[in-house]
């Protein structure tokens, strides 16, 4: 991992074979950054999960895909749960067919190297109480 900083912007560089939200949220933790946007990210993922939630079932239907993808877009936003740093990602991904598949990012290995920029925001956005789906709030 390698980041550096320039006054709200983070540029966050992870390298193959990192877990994807254990090394961001230590990237994150170190600057002290609570809460902000993912302005962008690209690269590759590996074993990673995706989902998409089902509004019938108030549950999401998860999908695990072993072989690496190239990550052609992530977005998302940082905000706090309870006490701890909580990451929303959606992201896009092709495969070697260039097929393209998408949806809620659970987890994944970096594969090669993944680069995002990140924006902080300079007020607390925090993950409200909910059963199954926690809607964003100040």
């Amino acid at each position: 991992m390698l980041f550096q900083s320039d006054l709200d912007t983070l540029f966050i560089r992870l390298d193959d074979g990192e877990p994807f939200f254990d090394t961001l949220y230590a990237a994150l933790s170190e600057t002290g950054v609570s809460s902000g946007v993912f302005l962008s990210g690209i690269g590759m993922l590996r074993s990673f999960e995706i989902g998409w939630f089902n509004m019938e079932t108030k549950a999401y239907e998860k999908k695990f895909y072993t072989d690496p993808y190239e990550l052609l877009s992530l977005s998302g936003n940082l905000s706090q749960k309870d006490t701890a740093l909580f990451a929303h990602f959606h992201v896009t991904l092709a495969g070697r067919d260039h097929r393209v598949i998408g949806g809620h990012l659970f987890g994944g290995t970096v594969c090669n190297t993944l680069e995002c920029f990140f924006r902080s925001y300079g007020h607390p956005l925090m993950r409200l109480p909910g059963a199954t789906f926690s809607p964003l709030g100040f």
